[in-house]
């Protein structure tokens, strides 16, 4: 395993981080913040999909309708998360919330894609719920705690952790479409959708000062480049490292920009939640990495890694991919076709 694609991941989550807490020291609400991001991604995506060959602006007939319903939910997703940020008291506790969609995304994939669902599905379901009820601690169980979250800043978290599940299970089903083209088609659908909503829900207003709008810039700026180096990073090295450091780098930091940034801390209650969110959605990760370290073993070297493959549920969909090494052994390819997998954040 190298290392170029876990430090982009690293660099990403770092990003995210900068991200999330950069949209707690805006006063631009996040309609307008999510024109400004989706503008920006525009602006850099279509001179780079200009100069490369691999990607390009039209997809195929057939992936129309797919990327338009993704790209309506990612932005949806990425609104969300803005509006749970700015009125939620504490940072970590929305990105733990919404650094749990690998495991939602396993849960969709058994539900829409019918893969195979074991005991680390249940397992890391259950941590999950754990960790976000623990971080939302609701007044009619936590009554000793203090600073109970609004509801509507709880259902936006959750919110944005499932419409970026959602989305994540739609590249899936993408994998052939660049991810460029993709981006592109993310902004094009997006924009128009956000200037309607702020003009007609919210309305316009400017950053009142120079501050602002480096906020502002600092916000668009780390969202875009964190996407895109964690994209590279998933090109580069297997998916399941790549989401555990991202989850590390972006979680991490964000208790440190707490308490210098904001001067909060956010709960033991809460930190306990950051905590199993955490967990599971690292479990999640260490089943990818599994899965394409033995993809090539038809038998495990030790009763140790075979009880781990159990419990991991890699055993039966290994025999899968085993079977369709050895069919396609025998084929000549005819054409190469470059997959490429953007994985969706923040």
């Amino acid at each position: 395993m190298g290392f170029k694609g876990l430090f982009l991941a690293l660099v990403a989550g770092l990003l995210f981080s900068v991200y999330d807490v950069t949209n707690k020291l805006t006063t631009v609400n996040a309609s307008q913040i999510l024109v400004f991001r989706l503008t920006l991604m525009m602006s850099i995506s279509t001179p780079v999909i200009q100069c490369w060959t691999a990607a390009k602006f039209v997809p195929d007939k057939e992936h129309w309708g797919l990327i338009g319903i993704r790209a309506i939910i990612s932005t949806v997703g990425m609104a969300l998360h803005i509006y749970s940020l700015q009125h939620m008291s504490y940072v970590t506790d929305v990105s733990g919330i919404v650094n749990s969609y690998p495991v939602f995304t396993a849960l969709l994939a058994c539900i829409i894609l019918k893969e195979p669902c074991g005991i680390l599905e249940v397992l890391t379901t259950v941590l999950a719920a754990v960790g976000i009820l623990l971080i939302t601690h609701p007044a009619f169980l936590f009554a000793d705690v203090a600073d109970n979250p609004p509801a509507t800043a709880i259902l936006a978290a959750v919110g944005a952790c499932i419409a970026t599940a959602l989305a994540v299970t739609m590249v899936r089903k993408l994998k052939h479409v660049h991810f460029l083209t993709l981006t592109f088609w993310n902004s094009v659908v997006g924009l128009p959708v956000m200037i309607i909503v702020t003009t007609i829900v919210q309305g316009w207003s400017l950053p009142p000062d120079w501050f602002q709008w480096i906020i502002l810039f600092i916000i668009s700026i780390s969202g875009v480049f964190g996407r895109l180096m964690f994209t590279i990073a998933v090109q580069m090295e297997s998916a399941g490292p790549v989401s555990i450091v991202l989850t590390l780098g972006a979680l991490g930091p964000l208790f440190l920009w707490q308490y210098l940034v904001l001067h909060t801390i956010p709960p033991w209650i809460s930190i306990g939640g950051v905590f199993l969110t955490g967990i599971s959605a690292i479990l999640i990760g260490m089943k990818v990495y599994l899965l394409d370290k033995y993809t090539d073993e038809a038998n495990p070297k030790s009763r140790c890694t075979a009880i781990v493959l159990w419990f991991f549920n890699i055993t039966g969909q290994r025999q899968e991919r085993i079977l369709i090494h050895q069919e396609t052994d025998n084929v000549t390819p005819i054409e190469t076709v470059p997959v490429y997998q953007q994985p969706e954040t923040k």
